[in-house]
């Protein structure tokens, strides 16, 4: 027996996937470093969400995104949510062009978000910092390639919760 699920009830599981992302890599310490620079989830489960769903998810998943960003209080209060419900919404709207390659569009989606809020980042904070450019590209870089790889199994989880079948085919654009 197959049941539909509103899509708002979707959208919430995912926004739930958020929170209990955020809580593993933040309270827990279960943030996992590679030459010095963090995994970050939430980015990918919003363009995973807003590529599967639409902008309308993408936008609310960003907001919940970056509201979980503020409770840290390390930026501007108002921006990530701002700057993520702006990502989640751009992702959502090229949904389209990016339907026959869902795990390249979602590691797109996800390293675009990474660079441009690392780059927002450095022009905002760090240039009156001690930080160097080779430093930031460096982590910048790192964090695109964990990004990369950890797309795919957050793809597989954002499809279910989307009911989509998952894919069984080894193409790589599947």
């Amino acid at each position: 027996m197959k049941y539909n699920v509103p899509s708002a009830v979707r959208i919430a599981l995912c926004v739930v996937l958020l929170v209990i992302a955020y809580v593993l890599q933040t309270t827990l310490g279960l943030r996992i470093a590679v030459f010095g620079a963090h995994i970050d989830l939430l980015p990918l489960i919003v363009a995973a969400a807003a590529l599967q769903m639409g902008p309308a998810a993408g936008m609310v998943c960003g907001l919940a995104a970056g509201i979980l960003y503020d409770t840290t209080g390390l930026g501007a209060e108002g921006l990530y949510p701002l700057y993520y419900m702006i990502c989640g919404i751009a992702c959502g709207l090229v949904r389209g062009r990016l339907c026959r390659m869902e795990r390249r569009g979602t590691m797109l989606c996800a390293i675009g978000m990474i660079a441009l809020l690392a780059a927002l980042r450095y022009l905002f904070y760090f240039q009156f910092g001690d930080i160097s450019l080779l430093t930031f590209l460096r982590n910048v870089i790192v964090q695109a390639a964990l990004a990369a790889v950890f797309s795919v199994p957050v793809l597989a989880v954002v499809r279910r919760i989307a009911g989509r079948k998952p894919q069984i085919s080894v193409s790589p654009d599947a």
